[in-house]
């Protein structure tokens, strides 16, 4: 029964044709042992390719020989296995302890999928896993998005056994001979899924035999009504993938009544690739300062945040500031340039309508050079000034970035474009003035461009 439910699910919900590799997140434990024995028969006659992967959080003493365990049990199925053990755990991370060693193993999860090639990541999670979800969520006071519970598919993650109750996945094992590893944790009567699911639904059972159909029909009805709410905010919110993030229009997220902030959030992150939305302290924080009427900047967890700009706002992950560096270019010509992912060329062009418009990846400049001349490509230093276009004088280059509302994180990411120490350009902010256009056929044009398809960290500007 389970193999024929998987083999649908693949055709059907997350198509995988003959070659494509599936990475199974594995414990060792029943469920996901039982979803990686069943796989492993699928695959055989579907001539799919089969990966799992452990993450040793190291959370207590035995976690290695379970591990260790998780080990034999692939190699029993005949299933190759990456294992990796954390060597440093938080004391107190955000969140808790438990929602830090979710993300973490998330992201590892993530990382060797994409090192493997493989097309998805599946997960054991299964109709008792969901009811419980339900349960836990509305305890908490969750809303329509918490109540939708888990998906069978979002993006590459997928959850074939969902429909499927754990007693037929502990009958699978049975009948394979395969011994589970045991989860100590799953035993620890201080953590609120364990009561639910020993004590609690139990007797709610008890009582009403069609409660976990119930509780299903809830989550099916809420995903349908998020999915609709989605679709309409999508429309006004024009979501927009950004390097490394995400943006959406500011004003359409303002006008939003409160309640609507959860969705519209979601719709962002889910844009950025980001796996979680943001934590609810997160949200008060962003919606103050929306009340605010100010500039936006708000951290929202795992190094990344929001910040405001140009009637967007912008989810993007930490900018670290790179190291100062500096590139001799000769004209004509072109360098790349490491730390930004990207390349500045330099040539002549024929005049063009572009060239009297800002651009935040060009210009078009009346450079004092000759072929062969060299320039310096750099990121800026102290005491930088120019004299912006339209000026009548010389500006500290800080003053120009702030009053152009650079974020401050972009500031010292900028390739600067200088003939010895003169500022010639700053891209996606100004040119210098005295480089303006006048009657010039043919006048040097520098531009940028990322290094290669996974794009660099053009201005936003």
């Amino acid at each position: 029964m389970i193999r024929a439910h998987l083999d649908r699910f693949f055709r059907r919900v997350a198509p995988a044709t003959p070659g494509d590799t599936l990475l199974v997140a594995f414990s060792g434990g029943l469920d996901s042992s039982a979803l990686l024995w069943e796989l492993s028969r699928l695959a055989e006659r579907r001539r799919l390719r089969l990966h799992a992967a452990h993450l040793d959080h190291a959370l207590d003493e035995g976690s290695e020989e379970r591990a260790g365990r998780a080990a034999e049990i692939a190699r029993q199925i005949g299933v190759p296995l990456t294992v990796e053990r954390l060597t440093e755990v938080p004391r107190n991370p955000s969140g808790g302890l438990e929602d830090w060693a979710r993300r973490r193993r998330y992201d590892y999860l993530e990382t060797v999928r994409l090192e493997i090639g493989s097309r998805y990541l599946v997960t054991a999670h299964h109709r008792d896993d969901q009811v419980e979800t339900i349960l836990l969520r509305w305890a908490m006071g969750s809303g329509l998005a918490g109540l939708a519970a888990m998906r069978s598919r979002r993006g590459t993650l997928v959850r074939p056994l969902l429909d499927l109750e754990r007693q037929s996945l502990r009958e699978s094992l049975e009948s394979a001979g395969i011994e589970p590893v045991e989860d100590p944790t799953n035993r620890d009567a201080t953590r609120l899924r364990n009561r639910l699911r020993r004590h609690l639904l139990p007797h709610l059972r008890r009582s009403d035999p069609e409660l976990d159909a119930r509780l299903v029909g809830l989550a099916t009805a809420s995903r349908a009504a998020v999915d609709g709410i989605e679709r309409r905010l999508a429309a006004v919110l024009d979501p927009k993938p950004e390097a490394g993030g995400a943006s959406v229009d500011l004003a359409a997220l303002d006008d939003l009544p409160s309640s609507f902030l959860p969705f519209a959030l979601a719709i962002l992150h889910r844009t950025a690739g980001r796996p979680y939305p943001p934590g609810e302290a997160a949200r008060r924080e962003l919606a103050r300062q929306l009340a605010a009427g100010g500039r936006i900047g708000c951290d929202c967890g795992d190094g990344w945040s929001w910040r405001d700009h140009r009637g967007r706002l912008y989810l993007r992950p930490a900018e670290t500031t790179p190291a100062p560096f500096a590139y001799t270019l000769a004209v004509p010509g072109e360098v790349v340039i490491p730390p930004l992912g990207l390349r500045l060329s330099i040539g002549r062009e024929p005049v063009a309508p572009w060239m009297f418009e800002g651009r935040p990846d060009r210009a078009a400049l009346r450079l004092p050079v000759e072929y062969r001349d060299s320039l310096l490509v750099r990121n800026r230093r102290p005491g930088d000034r120019i004299r912006p276009l339209g000026c009548r004088y010389r500006r500290r280059l800080k003053e120009v970035l702030i009053d152009r509302a650079v974020p401050r994180g972009r500031r010292d990411r900028l390739p600067l474009l200088c003939r010895g120490e003169r500022v010639l350009w700053v891209p996606g902010v100004t040119i210098d003035d005295d480089l303006r256009l006048a009657d010039q056929r043919h006048p040097w044009v520098a531009r940028l461009e990322p290094i290669d398809a996974t794009g660099g960290e053009l201005p936003l500007l």
